[in-house]
């Protein structure tokens, strides 16, 4: 009996330290993804992958267009 409170005690234990871990790894994912320079880097990242798609390009050829109508005017 005392084998199986051991083994009862040892999963209950592996899922109480795996949520403790979770928690932990949400809180340095807060207090990192505040960081300013997290940030930039994150923007810079998704900037250029998005750059890679021919839609994203378009709009982009069109935004340039726009913008130089604009101080045409």
């Amino acid at each position: 009996m005392t084998e199986k409170k051991k083994k009862k005690q040892n999963a209950l234990g592996r899922i109480v330290g795996a949520i403790d871990a979770a928690g932990r790894d949400a809180d340095l994912a807060r207090r990192s993804a505040s960081d300013p320079a997290f940030r930039r880097g994150v923007q810079s990242d998704r900037r250029e992958t998005l750059s890679k798609f021919s839609t994203v390009k378009h709009a982009l050829a069109d935004r340039e267009r726009i913008e130089k109508a604009k101080k045409k005017t």
